[in-house]
């Protein structure tokens, strides 16, 4: 049934924005995506392609010309087709918020993973439910604000049903339904193809952040910078600092989440 969705997903549009220029609302070739992602992180992605020796015929991966969704999964696409596996590839595309997660305290190679990729790829951000194939397994996600809802329900005879609400299929009946759920933010379910096997958010995660070791691969060569100590004599006093952060715009998340991680 996943791949009869799968099949039933080809042509439609990859973002509820494309409607109007069929250039940019060319069907997805790996996903399908509800909603948008974030314009900005698309941007790096295409700095960050403008500065890699790509092959030629590849380019172009990425455009600013199409829209954001198709530009992620012409990336997803690439990088699936150079050995990373469809649940990789978007783990490492859209990471969840792994930082003090308690999910995770049981499973530092997931943290791991999101630490080592996170010096590779720009994050992208949601809002957006995601799903994925590459014809070895299909699966849906959230990004990590998780304000898309993604409900899935299994039944006694192994089919896995995903969609914002479940309750709209027809003819599916309570009492054929073993196990229901949701995905909260940032979190992934997947289905193998080959074994049929149904795998939850933590499974599907450790098991790819489980097949190098990212963690040994940080502590060897990740290098840190340290804070250092500055002075502490000041330009203005509170009343002039006070003024000109208002004069320009300056709220205290701007001061405490980028201004001083500057300084």
């Amino acid at each position: 049934n996943w791949v009869k969705a799968r099949e039933a997903a080809k042509g439609l549009p990859t973002s509820a924005t494309d409607d109007v220029d069929p250039t940019l609302s060319s069907s997805s070739r790996k996903g399908v995506y509800q909603d948008l992602v974030d314009y900005e992180a698309t941007n790096n992605i295409v700095e960050l392609c403008n500065t890699q020796d790509i092959p030629a015929v590849l380019e172009p991966v990425v455009d600013l010309a199409r829209s954001d969704s198709a530009n992620l999964d012409s990336v997803f696409e690439l990088m699936t087709m150079s050995r990373h596996r469809a649940p990789c590839a978007l783990m490492a595309m859209v990471p969840t918020a792994y930082e003090n997660n308690p999910d995770l305290k049981n499973n530092p190679e997931i943290s791991d993973f999101y630490k080592f990729h996170g010096g590779l790829l720009e994050a992208w951000d949601g809002p957006a439910l995601l799903v994925y194939s590459d014809g070895k397994s299909i699966g849906a996600s959230l990004d990590r604000n998780g304000l898309r809802p993604a409900r899935y329900s299994i039944t006694k005879d192994g089919t896995v049903y995903m969609m914002s609400e479940t309750g709209v299929v027809p003819d599916l009946k309570e009492a054929d339904i073993i196990e229901k759920g949701r995905l909260g933010p940032g979190q992934m379910i997947n289905v193998d193809l080959t074994t049929g096997e149904f795998k939850d958010n933590i499974r599907i995660k450790s098991e790819i952040a489980s097949r190098h070791p990212y963690g040994e691969w940080l502590e060897r060569q990740r290098k840190d910078i340290t804070k250092e100590e500055f002075r502490d004599d000041r330009m203005y006093d509170d009343k002039t600092t006070t003024f000109a952060q208002a004069t320009f715009g300056w709220s205290l998340e701007d001061i405490g989440m980028q201004i001083a991680d500057m300084a």
